[in-house]
């Protein structure tokens, strides 16, 4: 694939799906990795049915280095959308280590991969659930968390 690439992680999920519809209607080129363990690859169906055109869809996982070294290989990614992570609060309060291993590790896995490959361009997506049960609406970017 030539051309600047956006790498979408989690992009087989809700947001992340109709971040990959909006993206390719506006002509780019996109790769979803995604480890399905939220979501089905019958998204990839029906982003084509919408937008005529099937992103490329790498099964795996953000805290895979050697996954992410191959996507930076094999694609000319420009940029990153990050929404691979867990994010069901009730679950994480259960089982923490797990949130923990995805969320934090990888997303620093992850950024150790794009540094390696000289992509300095991330989008973060994170929850509202930061701001806590009580907070204000709508919220705001200096709002104590």
């Amino acid at each position: 694939m030539t051309g600047k690439v956006v790498l979408i992680t989690g992009g087989a999920g809700y947001i992340g799906s109709h971040s990959v519809v909006q993206l390719i209607e506006q002509g780019a080129k996109v790769v979803v990795l995604d480890n399905l363990c939220n979501s089905s690859d019958e998204v990839f169906n029906r982003i084509q049915a919408i937008t005529g055109a099937r992103p490329e869809f790498v099964k795996g996982d953000v805290c895979d280095r050697t996954c992410l070294d191959k996507i930076f290989r094999d694609y000319a990614i420009d940029s990153v959308i990050h929404f691979a992570g867990l994010k069901a609060v009730g679950e994480s309060t259960q089982i923490p280590l797990a949130y923990y291993q995805n969320n934090v590790t990888g997303t620093l896995v992850l950024c150790e991969a794009m540094a390696a490959a000289g992509v300095k361009k991330l989008v973060f997506s994170s929850s509202a659930t930061v701001y806590g049960e009580d907070a204000p609406i709508p919220y705001i970017e200096t709002m104590p968390w």
